[in-house]
């Protein structure tokens, strides 16, 4: 019985409960003293150390209250208690009628290059204008005065053709702003969970309070109370046996990674916080348990905790840490990032690349058709997934390729396609809901055709059936 007696920590409690609950560890230490340590596949065993086991509790890696970052009136909920929930998921969207309008406004306003037009129309006339005063000027045909004045003029309309430039620049700015406005409309998911409860419903204003609680399960967070006279021997990095009460044959393995520095006076204990890992979410948190710290473990124990704590550092990097993009100078999360990397090593066109500098040659705008839409955009072929690459039907060069997907029949449905779409990691997506891609959803636009087709049949590979249309130049 001393090996018994060794495991226990803390005085004795006469409480019917705290009996029953001293007979369960009882029957799990003297099974554990029967079966005696473990031992690895080399015949080496793990060496216990003197610290006497101590109670714990499983508890989730963390719980959050999700709330919007903007009031509005939910328009819709798309997760339930209970459901599981990945990273970056849509589980709530808000009323975003005017955000819509707002950003097709400004789509527009971005798009409009007539000023630019006619800047240049005018800074063309008074320069070739300039050039014949001043030829004017040498053989004194001229005054000096009206000189003056023309070189004034060809100034101004060099001046005139910047600030039209600099404008089709703060219109872009501005889309830009409303997109980041309508995104907020959009609750997304910050980490892959479970729901434990929501608070808001459809039809309901948020503001302040929060929507719904998420639970993260993988890892498990176990805490512990160790007596202070054992205050030096627990360390960061040290590895312990966590055996739950209600999973008698369950012998799992965590790992110390915070020690508390102040003891608690009352009890004369300090906490201990130690992480498990817990792949499909198998054991379930809110147990007791009971922890024994390892001093010597078995190099596949070692192993397995190296494993652990890498993934564990890959899950939160996707989710949590955060890099600055070059191209826009703003705070963004690695996976988008990567995503972006990815995309550019592709042949990908990014908003950069298809918004033209303030200083190019821009291009006048298509004519219109009588329908209202771009005769370049009636122009667009679409090639389905199973169609080899062909000549382009028209005598025009493709410019660039986009890939497409149809739109669901209800406004619920398409919204569940674009959770799915952005489970499966397409971050930049885009509605079109005129115009000659009408009803579809834009997956991203690529400068080559080798590009668009492997992005075309990476989805295909993940179950959507995305189209490509070419955009001619």
């Amino acid at each position: 019985m001393k090996s018994v007696i060794s495991f226990r920590a803390g005085p004795p409690d006469r409480t019917p409960d705290s009996r029953r609950s001293a007979k369960a560890r009882t029957w799990l230490l003297v099974i554990a003293c029967a079966l005696g340590p473990p031992a690895a596949a080399n015949g080496e065993a793990v060496v216990y150390s003197s610290i006497p086991a101590v109670d714990c509790v499983v508890n989730p890696h963390r719980v959050v209250d999700v709330a919007s970052p903007v009031a509005g009136v939910i328009e819709t909920l798309h997760v339930e208690r209970s459901q599981p929930v990945a990273a970056g998921q849509v589980i709530a969207q808000l009323e975003a009628s005017v955000e819509r309008a707002n950003v097709e406004l400004a789509r527009y306003r971005a798009a409009v290059q007539s000023e630019i037009g006619l800047g240049r129309v005018n800074m063309n006339f008074d320069e070739r204008r300039k050039e014949r005063i001043d030829s004017l000027l040498q053989t004194e045909g001229v005054s000096r005065e009206n000189a003056d004045q023309v070189e004034r003029e060809a100034q101004l309309s060099r001046w005139k053709l910047k600030q039209a430039r600099e404008l089709l620049d703060i219109r872009r700015l501005e889309l830009r702003r409303a997109e980041e406005q309508l995104r907020q409309k959009s609750i997304l998911a910050p980490f892959d969970g479970f729901v434990l409860d929501t608070f808001k419903h459809e039809g309901e204003h948020v503001e302040e309070q929060p929507i719904l609680r998420l639970a993260q399960l993988d890892p498990l967070v176990v805490e512990a109370i160790v007596p202070m006279e054992n205050f030096g021997a627990v360390r960061t990095g040290m590895l312990a046996e966590i055996r739950p009460e209600v999973l008698v044959e369950e012998k799992l393995v965590g790992q110390v990674t915070a020690v508390d520095l102040i003891g608690d006076t009352a009890s004369n204990t300090f906490g201990v916080k130690l992480s498990m890992p817990n792949p499909d979410n198998r054991i379930p948190a809110g147990l007791k348990c009971i922890v024994k710290f390892i001093d010597q473990p078995t190099p596949a124990m070692i192993a397995a905790a190296a494993a652990a704590q890498t993934d564990a550092r890959v899950s939160e990097g996707q989710v949590e840490r955060a890099s600055e993009d070059p191209a826009t100078g703003h705070r963004a999360p690695v996976s988008k990032v990567a995503t972006s990397a990815l995309a550019a090593e592709s042949g990908a066109v990014t908003a950069a690349d298809q918004a033209p500098a303030s200083n190019a040659e821009i291009p006048p705008p298509q004519p219109q058709s009588p329908d209202g839409h771009g005769a370049t955009q009636r122009l667009a072929r679409v090639i389905p997934p199973e169609t080899a690459p062909v000549a382009p039907v028209t005598k025009k060069t493709p410019g660039s390729y986009m890939v497409l997907i149809e739109q669901a029949a209800t406004d619920e449905a398409t919204r569940a396609l674009i959770g799915r779409l952005r489970q499966a990691g397409v971050r930049d997506l885009q509605e079109f809901d005129h115009g000659a891609n009408k009803g579809t959803i834009s997956l991203g636009v690529y400068r080559t055709r080798a590009a668009a087709i492997k992005r075309q049949q990476d989805l295909a590979g993940l179950g959507f059936s995305p189209v490509i249309v070419e955009r001619d130049r």
